[in-house]
């Protein structure tokens, strides 16, 4: 889909001894997360089907409450539910009968992380700016500090306003994953029952201590 086009425009690596010099676009990334509190908004997910062929497509709800809590509510093709209650992440397939529980503290490995773990950018990552999918558009790619199964994570925002337009997941088995967003609902009221998780009645529990790369 050239998600990669062009070279790289502003490179910068985080250090211990000081804070590096943010280039306007991450500054623009940094000041947009420290004024989220809350969000809700519509998804679309586009994942290259393995032969090649024309993009697999999910959709669905998110909504999250920083620090550490969030929910994806996956309604087509299939329903499934991954939530983050700020000490457990559940991922739930209601088909199978089946939800896996996680600790929440691998949640900066997971995709949502940069978007709800309270940190600052160059806390957990290092950061580029590259063309996004539309090369018109600069894209902030970071890359995790700490290896997991998140290799990088490409972020837009929109020029006329402060939502992000989609961000690319890739991961360590060069999986990539395009996410767009609509109906962006930044600093809602979200209750908090929204983000509380109960394992429905005959629901096997699976425990993981390792995180997946599910959003």
């Amino acid at each position: 889909m050239g998600l990669w086009l062009g070279g790289v425009s502003v490179s910068t690596t985080a250090q211990a001894a000081e804070t590096p010099a943010m280039p306007p676009e991450v500054q623009r990334l940094q000041a947009f997360l420290d004024k989220l509190k809350s969000l809700q908004a519509d998804f679309v997910q586009h994942m290259p089907d393995a032969a090649g062929d024309q993009p697999r497509e999910s959709r669905g709800q998110f909504s999250a409450a920083r620090p550490g809590r969030f929910r994806w509510d996956y309604s087509a093709p299939y329903e499934q539910l991954i939530l983050a209650d700020g000490e457990t992440v559940w991922f739930y397939e209601p088909d199978l009968k089946q939800v896996t529980r996680s600790p929440a503290g691998r949640l900066e490995k997971t995709p949502a992380g940069f978007l709800t773990s309270g940190k600052r950018l160059e806390e957990t990552f290092t950061w580029e700016v590259k063309p996004g999918p539309d090369p018109k558009l600069p894209a902030v790619e970071l890359r995790p500090l700490k290896e997991g199964t998140v290799k990088r994570i490409s972020v837009t925002l929109w020029p006329d306003r402060d939502e992000i337009r989609d961000f690319i997941v890739e991961d360590s088995l060069q999986h990539r994953s395009l996410f767009t967003f609509s109906n962006w609902r930044p600093n809602a009221a979200i209750p908090a029952e929204r983000f509380r998780f109960v394992v429905p009645k005959g629901v096997d529990v699976i425990e993981n201590k390792e995180m997946n790369d599910q959003p």
